[in-house]
């Protein structure tokens, strides 16, 4: 499933793998989207053929990927061969662009987003020129060691890949670090954002408050965890006591995402 529409200047793609032809049942959504000639992110390669579809309809000269993961490389090989497109990213996330075998896809990754072609890219600048704008380029580690977010400061855009994704934080992957995703929102809420253009979320209005208010919840969280730990409870007992049972997330992902890797990664950042 691939749908688009307009959010002011910025063409938003939202996208997923769907069941059985039924677009009702789609598995995990994920967006891309277009400023000027530049698409941020190109989504899962299981949208391929709905990619191709609507191609004609826009002008892509460059893609850049906010970093390496499945859902937001898997078509940037489409774009080199059907628009000739060049790819940027950051320079640790080329390796796993230019060979994606290197990517470690659990058995639902493989499910939900499949792996994408090999693709060529190049390290991504200090600034991205998009033909009529300036994207500032933001490294923004924590949801990976590659992340990074585009910031358009006239505007007040933000891009933010998978940094943000919501105002609440109650699951996280086996390989997230807490203490760096906390310390790059800090990073963005110093700068003036009126929307973010979330990789899971879409596009979100009031982007800086957004921003402070997970900021509040994930420092908060921090906090119980560590008064928690100080009554020498386990993180199994901390994790049951903050964020209650594990669901069907940590059962679908076998843990790889969970409540628990929240607790667990606060552990380690406080040292515990």
């Amino acid at each position: 499933m691939l749908k688009f529409q307009k959010h002011g200047i910025v063409t938003v793609f939202r996208m997923g793998r769907h069941i059985a032809g039924n677009e009702k049942w789609v598995l995990y959504m994920t967006h891309a989207y277009l400023i000027d000639d530049t698409l941020i992110d190109t989504g899962t390669i299981s949208v391929n053929q709905e990619w191709k579809q609507v191609m004609n309809e826009f002008c892509f000269r460059q893609v850049v990927n906010t970093h390496h993961h499945e859902d937001h490389i898997g078509n940037n090989r489409l774009f080199q061969e059907d628009c000739g497109a060049t790819v940027y990213a950051h320079r640790e996330a080329l390796p796993f662009i230019h060979e994606p075998h290197k990517i470690d896809l659990q058995f639902y990754r493989k499910i939900v987003w499949q792996r994408p072609l090999p693709a060529m890219a190049k390290p991504v600048g200090e600034v991205v020129d998009t033909g009529k704008r300036i994207l500032k380029v933001i490294p923004t580690p924590g949801h990976s060691p590659d992340h990074i977010c585009l910031y358009e400061p006239i505007q007040g855009f933000l891009f933010s890949g998978d940094i943000f994704c919501g105002q609440r934080l109650v699951y996280m992957r086996a390989d997230e670090d807490f203490a760096l995703t906390l310390c790059s929102l800090k990073c963005l809420a110093n700068l003036e954002v009126k929307t973010v253009f979330c990789g899971l979320k879409g596009a979100i209005d009031n982007g800086a408050e957004v921003i402070r208010n997970k900021i509040r919840n994930m420092e908060s969280l921090r906090d119980q965890v560590h008064a928690l730990r100080k009554q020498k409870l386990s993180p199994t007992a901390i994790r049951q006591k903050i964020l209650g049972p594990e669901d069907k997330m940590s059962l679908i992902t076998r843990g790889h995402f969970s409540k628990q890797n929240v607790i667990d990664s606060i552990l380690e950042s406080l040292g515990s």
